[in-house]
């Protein structure tokens, strides 16, 4: 009864939006932080896999490429989500997405129409970070 109590005298509080703010943001990004955590916990655990298989495979001389590069971009993809995850920009998110789309083009063994799409969308990424990124500006500025 003692924690109903509690539990109303809380939701008391959190009746205008601020409030609901004030108590909802700090525990999502608590949870982003521990998602983020657990991401790279298991990029170092998939790293020192790929290391370990991969001689394991080219001493016993059963290395297959293909297999290599799509845990190696795995990877890469997944430490661009971290980033994200952390910096919430919209440049991470760019990254995220141009890495994915990537491995994807090199990966897949689809029909020419979708790799030109693949690429179409590359393209539209790095224009969308050249026009209308503020730090893709500022870093190419300071290049001029």
């Amino acid at each position: 009864m003692e924690c109903m109590k509690h539990t109303l005298h809380f939701f008391k509080g959190v009746t205008s939006m601020k409030n609901y703010k004030q108590y909802v943001l700090p525990f999502v990004n608590l949870l982003e932080f521990i998602i983020a955590l657990c991401l790279i916990v298991g990029i170092v655990v998939a790293i020192c896999s790929v290391a370990f298989f991969g001689m394991q495979a080219m001493v016993n001389q059963t290395f297959q490429l293909e297999s290599f590069l799509s845990t190696i971009l795995s990877i890469v993809v997944a430490i661009e989500f971290v980033k994200m995850l952390l910096l919430h920009t919209p440049e991470s998110v760019l990254e995220v997405v141009l890495y994915a789309v990537a491995r994807q083009i090199i990966l897949s063994h689809d029909s020419a129409m979708e790799n030109l799409i693949g690429v179409l969308a590359v393209c539209v990424i790095f224009v969308i970070r050249k026009y209308f990124s503020k730090s893709f500006q500022g870093k190419e500025d300071a290049h001029s």
